[in-house]
């Protein structure tokens, strides 16, 4: 029988069976199974943050920018 398991991507949880094919499909980008590991270093982590942002749509580019540049709230 098939567990319950939580996308390591976007948190949802879906069933063993199906993960994989959520992260091909939802999150697949350049990727043609699971997702790639965690970044070795600075340049690896710029060079897959520039792949992302190329991903997005020119409203969700526009946002981001945005919240790049914005300085923190103070609490």
């Amino acid at each position: 029988m098939p567990d319950t398991v939580r996308c390591d991507v976007c948190g949802r949880l879906f069933s063993s069976r199906h993960l994989n094919s959520h992260k091909r499909l939802s999150h697949g980008g350049n990727t043609a199974g699971p997702i790639a590991e965690n970044p070795k270093n600075d340049q690896d982590a710029m060079r897959r943050i520039v792949d992302l942002f190329g991903g997005l749509s020119k409203e969700n580019k526009k946002n981001v920018l945005y919240r790049l540049t914005v300085p923190p709230a103070t609490p």
